[in-house]
């Protein structure tokens, strides 16, 4: 899933619920890792934004999946295309890529050093 929005604004990007192939709904134990990277490009090792559950992503209790962008996550960006993905890493020991995709920053006019 792709996404285009202007730097620095804040921006809910996916609500989602884990399914397993047969449209099963599954629940995350606790201690279960959850991902949400930004980078450059795929081959970059430099992480711009990286969001944790109870850092940018909520498990509501009806078991939807939240990911949300606050606006100095993109304040400092420059304007362009990004790759993001959401991983899942089980206590069992499971890493598993559930999305990927793009997050392009458009430009604005009001600054975060604009605002009164």
């Amino acid at each position: 899933m792709d996404f285009e929005f202007p730097r620095g604004d804040t921006k809910p990007l996916l609500k989602f619920k884990l399914k397993d192939k047969d449209g099963n709904e599954i629940t995350l134990a606790s201690t279960d890792k959850l991902y949400f990277t930004v980078k450059r490009d795929a081959y970059s090792t430099n992480v711009i934004i990286q969001k944790t559950r109870g850092n940018g992503i909520t498990i509501t209790d009806d078991g939807y999946i939240h990911v949300r962008l606050e606006s100095d996550d993109t304040a400092e960006l420059d304007y362009g295309t990004y790759g993001y993905d959401i991983t899942i890493k089980t206590t069992s020991g499971i890493v598993k890529t559930l999305t990927l995709g793009t997050i392009t920053l458009t430009e604005k006019y009001t600054f975060k050093g604009d605002e009164i």
